[in-house]
């Protein structure tokens, strides 16, 4: 079947519907697809969904297309192929109830044949909701990824009937194994051949398919000489399908990888027989000041910028991603854990998955694997996160082998995973409490003990707060054994011995022991702390049975706002685990929203060894001596500047680098200050703050092998536009990101907050404006941003027709303009 993209020149209105006789009069706006209706609407304090999801609101929007369907069309399947609407979604076509999709994150393909009307205008509508609390995290809302109609003959391939798999691989040739599943809805028999090429390969088989009816083809196609698929070399070959019948010719393609995965507990993973340990990061769907929209530069682009920090993989958390995202970790070479939900029977929300769960898993499942199992990135389905059930309750080892069972079914090739963490609990039995893996606190600390006001009088001395946030974080880290009594793995082993891969969040304390007490089981540590990377990481290189280490997260996502920010009062725990208003994001990613590196990502890349420089930062003077506590999830709260009030100059600052060497050198303004070791690949030091430029040098076995400098910047002189490229496509899909800097006159980054600039554009669209800021009350969609740290970025989206899209940015007497070239 053709493909033919339809995610341009829709409506869409906004709003809650009336009773049918009273018509619908929300006011209808122009879009093109992918479209996150809930991004530019203005974020409250009191959202239902709170910190979970950003501050942001819920809400309804109907999608409508009207289009000219061809004459020719009227012997031809179309189908519809929606590959992502958030959600209890509802398609309509010319007035007539096409179909219901409960889930936001599966994609759905529907049959238009008989309500479309060849040779006329046609009406198609999509009716998205977004009823709130229904996630964990920001989910958007709408038609959020792209839309496509498929176009073949009576007798013809679906996209989803496709399978390949690697039969063997060897190093003069290799077999893949191609499925494809012929139907035929005409009332006539087909007969004919299906010719099938791959690279210079070619196969043809005879076809027989009788009126009404379907028929699996199989064939083995020999690749000699194979140029292997993996993260580090990401080839692909091209696969052609063209069914040749009496009924007519049908076209099918898509690019496939060649490459031999190879997991067990003993050996680890082999990816072409070369081990692999998985260097991994957690993501979320949304593209930041995108919302969820799932543009396909987007989703290349973080997995481009992810690349580059060194990662080789990545987890879906906790949904299906986006296929543009697969097909970038196809091109670019990334492994994948491909995710089907986040709850089962037991709901995290009121209005979430569980609501559908028992009705729809099935089909949403087959729906994840059918679209995915072709894209060589992915390694791995996993059927939940953090499940509740894992520990017995509601069935949930049955949930877990029945799952399990229906993947394999649909990919015997692949492994199948959970993610566990340590709270979880069996079911109630009668005269006996849950079990559960951990322990009830028995008495209060020292700061604990005494009435409210003199536990707050105590907690604001800074030393007693951070033993407290200490305490809390240490119990996060749970092995789950209870007075000697390994509570976890009883009551999670029967859940566990379902799956092929066991996820493991935040339980580095078992790698070791579980080798032991379960020598066949495969560990992936499915969430790991950012504040202990380095024990996580060295507990995953001293054990073949843990495959991987995937930290929470890569990439910051919006929603879950505040979970990894810095704590330094108690005023700052006040609202829980997330933050209070007007928190926007986790920020827990080692990129920012707007795709900065932050500093713990240079951290992970040097302990990746991936990475020989050194990397320098400072902490702000105001935090001189306290530490960066918070729940795990938060890194030293240090930037890359130099550049202070006045009021700090002479007054001690505390600086930090990263580096594989064994001492660091501190130069500031052309005098050595001191020399710190390096442990754990960090090096810490303080000095009292003078303008200037701070230099340090790293010296490993006697010789130098890195310089970083900060330079305090001067004051702010204009503004630079520095876009990441310079020409794109003018398909009104490709985008632009456009960085925005204050700078001085030397062009150093002058890292002020409260700069408030304004965006122009003329011959494209402004499909975004935001900052790296985690914490503000600023909302999307209005064409300005104030900048933080002296950073901002604007996404542009191309136009339909050649030409240049001219952006223009103002702020506080400073302007810059920028041409974009789009052909």
């Amino acid at each position: 079947m053709i493909k033919i993209p339809f995610s341009l020149g829709w409506e869409r209105a906004i709003g809650q519907s009336k009773e049918f006789w009273l018509g619908n009069d929300n006011p209808r706006v122009k879009v093109d697809l992918p479209d996150d209706f809930i991004i530019n609407q203005p974020r409250t304090a009191e959202a239902v969904g709170g910190a979970s999801t950003g501050y942001f609101p819920g809400g309804r929007a109907v999608y409508t297309k009207c289009f000219e369907a061809p004459a020719e069309w009227s012997d031809k399947t179309v189908v519809l192929d929606i590959d992502g609407a958030y959600m209890n979604a509802e398609v309509t076509m010319n007035g007539e109830a096409l179909g219901v999709h409960p889930y936001g994150y599966t994609p759905w393909q529907l049959d238009l044949k008989d309500a479309i009307i060849p040779g006329e205008k046609n009406e198609l509508e999509v009716v998205t909701r977004c009823i709130q609390p229904n996630s964990r995290w920001y989910s958007g809302g709408g038609l959020y990824r792209e839309v496509s109609l498929w176009i073949g003959e009576a007798c013809h391939i679906r996209p989803w009937d496709i399978a390949v798999t690697t039969a063997k691989v060897r190093d003069s040739h290799a077999v893949i194994h191609i499925e494809a599943v012929v139907t035929n809805e005409s009332e006539k028999d087909a007969q004919g051949t299906l010719q099938i090429r791959v690279g210079e390969t070619k196969a043809s088989l005879p076809v027989k398919v009788a009126a009404g009816s379907t028929r699996k083809m199989e064939s083995d196609i020999e690749v000699v000489g194979p140029v292997l698929w993996s993260a580090e070399s990401p080839h692909l070959y091209h696969l052609e399908l063209e069914l040749q019948t009496n009924l007519g010719t049908d076209h099918s393609e898509l690019p496939v990888g060649i490459r031999k995965i190879e997991i067990d507990a003993k050996n680890g993973m082999r990816v072409n027989g070369q081990p692999v340990k998985l260097l991994g990061g957690c993501i979320h769907h949304d593209n930041t000041l995108l919302g969820a929209a799932a543009f396909p530069r987007a989703e290349e682009r973080k997995i481009e910028l992810l690349k580059t920090a060194g990662y080789n993989a990545v987890r879906c958390s906790h949904n299906p991603p986006s296929e543009a995202l697969l097909n970038a970790c196809d091109r670019l070479g990334m492994y994948v854990i491909d995710e089907t939900f986040d709850c089962w029977r037991v709901g995290k929300n009121d209005q979430d998955y569980h609501l559908y769960f028992d009705e729809w898993w099935q089909r949403d499942t087959e729906a994840m694997v059918r679209r995915d199992r072709n894209h060589p990135s992915v390694f791995c389905w996993s059927v939940g996160n953090e499940l509740v059930e894992a520990g017995g309750m509601s069935k949930g080892v049955e949930l877990a082998g029945m799952q399990a069972d229906f993947v394999r079914s649909l990919d015997p090739d692949r492994p199948v995973m959970a993610a566990f963490h340590s709270m979880i609990k069996t079911k109630r039995e009668k005269d006996k409490p849950p079990r559960m893996p951990f322990a009830a606190a028995s008495q209060k600390n020292d700061s604990e003990k005494g009435g409210s006001e003199e536990v707050m009088k105590r907690m604001a001395d800074p030393a007693v707060f951070e033993k407290m946030i200490e305490n809390i974080a240490t119990n996060n880290m749970g092995d789950g054994f209870v007075n000697g009594e390994d509570v976890w793995g009883e009551i999670s082993e029967d859940c566990a011995a379902m799956l092929d891969i066991v996820g493991y969040n935040y339980l580095p304390k078992r790698y070791t022991a579980d080798a032991k007490k379960y020598p066949d089981r495969i560990i992936c540590a499915s969430e790991t702390h950012a504040n202990n990377t380095y024990d996580y990481y060295q507990a995953m290189m001293e054990n073949s049975n843990v495959i991987g280490d995937f930290i929470w997260t890569a990439y910051d996502n919006l929603g879950e706002a505040g979970a990894g920010r810095v704590l330094r009062s108690v005023q700052d725990m006040a609202s829980g685990m997330l933050g209070a208003w007007p928190w926007l994001s986790c920020y827990q990613g080692d990129f920012d929203l707007d795709g900065n590196r932050r500093p713990q990502s240079y951290y992970r890349k040097v302990m990746w060894q991936k990475d020989d420089g050194i990397h320098l930062f400072a902490k702000p003077p105001q935090y001189t001596g306290r530490k960066s506590q918070g729940l795990g999830w938060q890194w030293s709260d240090v930037w890359k500047s130099w550049t202070w009030p006045e009021a700090y100059i002479g007054k001690d600052i505390d600086v930090e680098c990263y580096a594989d060497c064994d001492t660091v050198e501190f130069i500031l303004n052309d005098e050595v200050v001191g020399t710190a070791p390096v442990t754990r690949f960090k090096a810490e030091f303080t000095l009292p703050y003078q303008p200037g430029t701070l230099k340090v040098i790293a010296h490993k076995e006697g010789r130098i092998t890195a310089e970083d400098t900060l330079i305090t910047a001067g004051e702010p002189k204009g503004i630079r536009l520095i876009p990441d490229r310079k020409e794109i496509r003018a398909d009104g899909m490709d985008l632009c990101f456009v960085k925005v800097c204050l700078v001085d006159g030397e062009g150093e980054i002058v890292p002020t907050d409260d700069l408030e600039v304004t965006a122009d554009v003329e011959g494209g669209n402004l499909a975004g404006f935001g900052s790296g800021n985690p914490c503000t009350d600023e909302n999307y969609g209005t064409g300005k941003r104030k900048l933080w740290k002296g950073q901002g970025l604007i996404c542009l989206r191309a136009p339909m027709e050649p030409g240049k899209i001219t952006l223009k940015v103002t702020g506080k007497g400073f302007e810059e303009e920028l041409e974009i070239r789009c052909s």
